[in-house]
């Protein structure tokens, strides 16, 4: 099974150090990187860009924290969550307003960093239902954040 974390020679977390990650990735995409198989076999070639690729997905996966999100639960056999009644009317409320041509940047960004802590916390203490609830949240906050900045 595909795993970001074991590709990149890291500690399954959700907490990631920035820098640290790029630091691994570099490392990792140094070891199959072409001019490294110059005089290698088509064979080994072929397996060293496979390498490349697979640690570049790695890199995409990790460097995203939503998609680093999503990659935990489901290794932890966490199914998403499809629906959330008593968030809906918040987005639709903010929706409305959006339409209406208010400024939710700041009250979104709020929201967004509430979630992420909400989603940090979960995830380390092993709470995956608080962990569900904040990605999925996420992911309607994120979207309405690039709706109010006119994406």
């Amino acid at each position: 099974m595909f795993d970001p974390f074991e590709i990149l020679n890291l500690e399954k977390s959700y907490s990631l150090d920035p820098l640290i990650l790029e630091k691994h990735y570099f490392a990792e995409q140094k070891k199959s990187h072409p001019d490294q198989f110059s005089r290698a076999t088509p064979e080994e070639k072929a397996q060293a860009l496979k390498q490349s690729i697979l640690v570049n997905q790695a890199y995409q996966i990790l460097k995203n924290p939503l998609q680093r999100a999503e990659y935990l639960l489901k290794s932890a056999g966490v199914d998403s969550l499809s629906h959330d009644p008593s968030f809906l009317g918040e987005v639709m409320t903010w929706t409305e307003r959006l339409q209406n041509g208010k400024d939710l940047k700041p009250e979104l960004l709020d929201k967004e960093e509430f979630l992420f802590n909400e989603l940090e916390n979960g995830l380390r203490d092993k709470d995956y239902e608080k962990a569900r609830v904040a990605f999925y949240r996420l992911t309607y906050v994120c979207k309405l954040l690039r709706q109010s900045e006119g994406e």
